[in-house]
């Protein structure tokens, strides 16, 4: 596996004029976790689906797995291992935790009648190991329309991970969720990288701080800041960015 998993270089991005994202250096090593956070505007969205490939870049590469992946089709990334979850979670809500597993554990992508129908050995330990991961192990049979909204968020992770991605791209992932269910969160994620490597895109500096992981600070399409959580949160530029003023306070979104 190459030094970086994923290396952004000189990216920019324009819509109608507007730059949305203005020489971006940006890399990921494999198997760790990386957050990207911003105010609103700042371009963490633009820069993402320029990753996986939704919006094309004006200038610069996008180098994953040593191979320039700037100019290729979503499916494409997809299938090389590049998954994101967006902030809504986009779980199938009629049908349980485990059928929800099953679709996305499924080597061959066919519906069945009886979703467990067919399932094989390694799809069925994979859905066993996704349960214990995101901890819904008692929750199997339950309809994903009943679980609280952590749950849903946690099962949506679980079936990205189903798919087996080296790189996951995840969209506020704690959007919604209550203090517990946050630190739950993190705690998940955390657990990912021993097979998977994470890019938390947010802007909660209290979920951020949770990950102990290092971030990089994007404002108005440009990258602000890089560094450990303790030096971007003691930095008067990002304060400024957040607060509107420069002294010392915790930051919030």
């Amino acid at each position: 596996m190459p030094e970086k998993l994923l290396q952004v270089e000189n990216l920019s991005v324009s819509f109608d004029g507007f730059k949305a994202l203005s020489n971006v250096y940006f890399s990921i090593d494999p198997l760790s976790i990386k957050v990207l956070i911003g105010p609103n505007g700042a371009g963490k969205s633009t820069l993402c689906d320029c990753i996986i490939g939704k919006v094309r870049a004006a200038e610069g590469k996008i180098i994953y797995k040593a191979k320039d992946i700037s100019r290729s089709p979503e499916y494409k990334i997809s299938q090389a291992g590049i998954c994101r979850k967006f902030q809504a979670p986009g779980i199938l809500e009629r049908l349980s935790v485990y059928d929800n597993l099953a679709i996305a554990s499924r080597e061959k992508r066919s519906w069945q009648q009886n979703l467990r129908l067919n399932l094989s050995k390694t799809e069925k330990e994979r859905i066993e190991e996704t349960l214990e991961l995101i901890g819904l192990e008692t929750r199997r049979d339950l309809q994903a329309s009943l679980l609280a909204h952590g749950e849903k968020q946690w099962l949506e992770i679980g079936m990205v991970v189903s798919q087996n991605p080296d790189l996951l791209l995840l969209d506020e992932p704690t959007a919604g969720m209550t203090a517990q269910e946050t630190a739950k969160t993190a705690e998940l994620i955390r657990k990912l990288v021993e097979k998977h490597t994470v890019l938390v895109i947010d802007h909660d500096m209290t979920f951020v701080e949770l990950l102990k992981a290092p971030v990089t600070v994007l404002h108005q399409g440009q990258i602000l800041k890089e560094g450990s959580m303790e030096e971007v949160r003691s930095d008067p530029e990002v304060i400024s960015v957040y607060l509107g003023r420069a002294h010392e306070e915790p930051m919030h979104a």
